[in-house]
């Protein structure tokens, strides 16, 4: 049969790709093409995990029903771009996974499966993990595998060591724990060995160290074996060749109790799961430690000679000499404690607002002040400039530098973590950051003198800049909630998203609407917001003289369209931004810091005296409701502290407690007119999405005055007419039009009836602002 074939460009690469309509999943009719895509999707985060890492394939040409092959050595013919390592007694040549096209190659090949040594360039005789492989008899229930999986995690972590945890995509699950590269397989394993020994001991009855399976006698075994140089487990991210094209899927550990099943996460949801929820092994490098069997008892810093490695307090003159230690509360340089990979960034209010890069080596700490922060993606270049070397306490100061001292300011940790220098170049290096804050590869090139340029390497998963991202949403409260929460106001306006780059702003609607365009005070305000690049949550408004929202002006200013009417209006009813949250600051997300801490970074980006103000916390709940009431305003928020934001997502994190009882619901039918309303409308039915099916919440045919009538038919006329979208019974059904449930209108109500229908609804008004939103 003739090879069927195309090239395709995939960066610097120029690809052939063959075959893509060949069934590689015959049972679930998941062809060739599919699984490119998939890698091609996944690429940025699985690389994160396999890059500079030696794999083995496991190769399926005619599908997964037919013949499979392990493959170690590079092809012969393989692209001379394709990087490897020549490893072991045998020689040979391990294909390194170094970017997106080499994936792509590898997907066409099929090599659905990529496996993993334990050790990752440039220590290829060093481990930076043990694995504890948890592979149960085809009997035992997968509950069983997730309870082991649960106290093994307990008892490693009493050792000092912090566990991760993954699906093999099989029967069983992998626990991950990450270690400095510092020692050889060998010893690595007898850690392992160390760590399980005792577990298994306590729980026999349950598991077992015997590889062979005659000598289990139904317990689950905890394979320690892998762990030994030239083994492998199935890569984080990795298809694998069985039915449903399951992933090897990395997991938080409170996510493990919900499983069904370690085959539970397939080809076809996981990219959708990355990209909303991020990568549950975000950072893993970061929580790398040293051996429980190698570490010292001894806490007291060490005295170290003057030596090529180290620093003395002599050596860091220059940055002694820049301070007064009876003014300032940064660190005096003391001797170094032993050498490390560890690293910091700081966000630094000095004369200007600047970034400090600091990694570890030769016993301080280099630094380079970086003016507007981390590059958040390839080719965008940042200027880095060398700056004296700090002290290795310097790796966690928090503080303010007095006014009039060197540096004077505040200065705060915005990421710190390992680091690992990937490749040295005559005029600069690659570097991976690794840190529950921030991680990926970067290079930084020396041009001149101290002047260097940073940039990231690889592209994120997630463009938080320019990918279309929801924002969090909240649950319905009756009233304050007390204890662990903070409150705020609930602006009357327009929800948006504002991302910053490079002193340009886009403002997105919930709805994904770019309005940037109506908005033009905001867009050239953009230096209000302390930050080279962000993403932010807030409310557009416009106030009255009494400082309350006014959402009828901030809807004319949303639907103004021509531009003399745009400027016009942002002269005569100008609006300010009240900012919320923030998702994304400058090079890194911070969707998983405290609310507390988000709020923090937030305050230090608000600038004051421009249209963006930030919107306040309170620490009364009932107070701060009464004063809603009292000042007729829509309502409050409440707050969990120590909460993420979860972008999309609606979550009882947050809880909006309104004045009066409203709900903004989709219209999905009208009934015709009778009377004085013969030439409109006269009740429009009401829905809203639960578990993404159309709930009927009743009808609503007050509240109306003659302008919003003629405004509603106008947008009626234009919806398309559908069938019956519900399934309820209904009274008037013969008279009613059904429509594409788009419009979106905001209704009061006495209560719900005990089947969520509203009771005495009233009109209030359109949303065109969350127009074909899935309410």
């Amino acid at each position: 049969m003739a090879t069927k074939s195309q090239w395709v460009q995939v960066g610097r690469r120029k690809l052939e790709l063959s075959n893509l309509e060949k069934v590689l999943y015959p049972g679930d009719g998941i062809l060739k093409a599919e699984v490119i895509a998939y890698y091609h999707d996944i690429a940025p985060t699985i690389l994160y995990h396999i890059k500079g890492r030696p794999l083995t394939l496991i190769r399926f040409p005619d599908g997964i029903e037919s013949e499979r092959f392990y493959q170690k050595n590079r092809p012969r013919w393989a692209p001379d771009w394709v990087e490897f390592k020549t490893l072991g007694e045998e020689k040979k040549d391990y294909i390194l996974a170094t970017e997106q096209a080499t994936l792509l190659w590898l997907a066409n090949l099929a090599a659905l499966e990529l496996h993993q040594m334990h050790c990752r360039q440039p220590h290829f005789d060093k481990p930076d993990y043990m694995v504890f492989d948890l592979d149960p008899p085809e009997e035992r229930p997968f509950t069983d595998v997730v309870d082991v999986a649960y106290d093994l995690k307990e008892h490693i972590d009493t050792y000092g060591y912090h566990s991760f945890v993954k699906t093999t995509g099989g029967k069983g699950l992998h626990i991950v724990v990450p270690v400095q590269p510092k020692w050889d397989f060998s010893t690595v394993f007898e850690a392992a060995k160390d760590l399980a020994q005792p577990f298994v001991t306590r729980n026999s009855q349950t598991v077992t160290l015997q590889i062979k399976k005659a000598a289990r006698k139904g317990r689950i075994l905890v394979d320690i074996y892998r762990n030994r140089n030239g083994q492998s487990i199935v890569s984080p991210y990795s298809l694998r060749g069985r039915l449903e094209a399951p992933v090897s899927m990395p997991l938080r550990w409170n996510e493990l109790s919900e499983l069904e099943s370690s085959a539970q996460f397939t080809l076809q949801n996981v990219v959708e799961k990355v990209k909303a929820e991020g990568d549950a092994w975000e950072g893993i490098g970061g929580y790398a430690v040293d051996l429980h069997t190698h570490r010292t008892t001894d806490t007291e810093p060490q005295k170290l000679a003057p030596s090529g490695r180290h620093k003395t307090p002599e050596q860091l003159e220059e940055y002694s000499k820049k301070r007064n230690f009876g003014l300032t509360t940064e660190p005096i340089a003391l001797e170094s404690i032993e050498e490390g990979n560890n690293f910091v960034i700081h966000r630094h209010h000095a004369s200007r607002l600047h970034y400090d890069l600091r990694l570890e080596q030769d016993g301080v700490l280099k630094s380079w002040a970086v003016p507007k922060g981390m590059p958040p993606r390839p080719g965008v270049k940042r200027l880095a400039i060398e700056t004296e070397d700090h002290p290795y306490e310097y790796l966690t100061f928090e503080g303010t530098i007095p006014k009039g001292e060197y540096g004077g300011g505040e200065m705060w940790v915005y990421a710190l973590g390992k680091y690992q220098v990937t490749k040295q170049k005559g005029d600069g290096m690659y570097f991976r950051l690794d840190s529950p804050a921030l991680s990926g590869e970067y290079r930084m090139h020396r041009m001149k003198g101290k002047e260097w340029l940073l940039e990231k390497v690889e592209s994120p998963q997630i463009d938080w800049l320019n990918d279309y991202i929801e924002p969090m949403q909240a649950e319905i409260g009756n009233d304050p909630p007390e204890g662990n929460y903070v409150y705020e106001i609930k602006w009357d306006g327009i929800r948006a998203l504002f991302a910053l780059e490079d002193g340009q702003v886009c403002i997105r609607t919930r709805n994904q609407n770019d309005v940037t365009r109506q908005f033009p005070e905001l867009h050239q305000a953009s230096g209000g917001l302390r930050a080279t690049c962000g993403l932010f949550d807030g409310e557009i408004v416009c106030l009255d003289h009494q400082g309350r929202p006014e959402f009828k002006k901030v809807i004319n200013r949303l639907q103004s369209s021509a531009e003399a009417t745009i400027q016009q209006l942002s002269a005569t009813q100008p609006v300010h931004c009240y900012l919320f949250d923030c998702l994304y600051l400058d090079g890194r997300v911070i969707i998983n810091e405290p609310l507390e801490r988000r709020y923090e970074w937030l305050k230090d980006v608000v600038k004051k005296g421009t249209p963006y103000r930030l919107s306040e916390f309170f620490d009364d709940g009932q107070a701060l409701f009464d004063a809603a009431k009292e000042h007729n305003l829509e309502g409050i928020m409440a707050k969990q502290k120590g909460s993420p934001y979860l972008p999309g997502r609606r979550s009882n994190y947050w809880l909006k407690i309104k004045v009066r009882q409203t709900a903004d619901c989709l219209v999905i039918g009208y009934t015709k007119g009778k009377g004085d309303r013969h030439n409109y409308f006269g009740a429009l039915h009401l829905a809203q999405y639960s578990n993404g099916e159309l709930k009927y919440r009743g009808k609503v045919g007050t509240g109306f005055n003659q302008k919003t009538m003629a405004e509603i038919n106008k947008m009626l006329e234009k919806l398309e007419t559908i069938p019956k979208p519900i399934a309820n019974k209904i009274l008037g059904e013969k008279d009613t039009v059904w429509i594409d449930p788009k419009m979106v209108v905001e209704v009061s109500y006495a209560r719900l009836t005990p089947d969520n229908i509203f009771r005495e609804a009233v009109f209030l008004r359109l949303r065109p602002d969350r127009y074909g939103e899935s309410l």
